[in-house]
């Protein structure tokens, strides 16, 4: 999963880092939302079109967000990588103890 996310820095500075912070977990909370409401959705049987659509961009929010906090906190893209990679292998080998 690769995405061209502009620059977060121009948009830090000018609102703060406070003040996004803020705004990150707004997002965060909006995602969590748009979560349910496709599971609601699908699990009613109903068109979950429109849910997903919105889950679409709650996810675009937070990745913006997470381009922002990375800026704000100066982490390094292979910082997080190896990050994924632990996680990642950590999940594959509980599954394996699981077999």
């Amino acid at each position: 999963m690769a995405f061209d996310i502009p620059s977060q820095s121009r948009v830090v500075a000018f609102y703060g880092s406070d003040a996004q912070a803020m705004i990150h977990a707004e997002e965060l909370a909006e995602l969590i939302q748009a979560i349910s409401k496709v599971r609601r959705a699908k699990n009613s049987g109903k068109d979950a079109d429109k849910a997903s659509d919105n889950l679409v961009e709650e996810m675009a929010d937070v990745l913006i967000c997470l381009s922002q906090m990375q800026a704000m906190y100066d982490i390094p893209d292979h910082a997080i990588q190896d990050m994924i990679y632990r996680k990642c292998a950590r999940q594959e080998a509980r599954i394996n103890d699981a077999h």
